[in-house]
């Protein structure tokens, strides 16, 4: 599933988390460029691609979601 999601919609969920008081997910380069980890400032978690795209659809951001 996390496949079909390019670099920018997973910046345009990390900014939807943001601006809905959801996380405060920055990227973090920790592990390695096949698997990014994201850090969750509010939660104080680490988080893989995937978990910040099934967060963000589970929070109800879609494609095209605009500020």
């Amino acid at each position: 599933m996390d496949d079909e999601y390019s670099d920018k919609d997973i910046n345009s969920m990390i900014l939807y988390l943001r601006i809905n008081n959801l996380a405060q997910i920055q990227y973090i380069d920790v592990e390695s460029k096949d698997k990014p980890t994201f850090y969750d400032y509010m939660s104080n978690r680490h988080f893989k691609r995937e978990q910040v795209t099934e967060t963000s659809v589970a929070n109800g951001w879609k494609r095209g979601w605009k500020q």
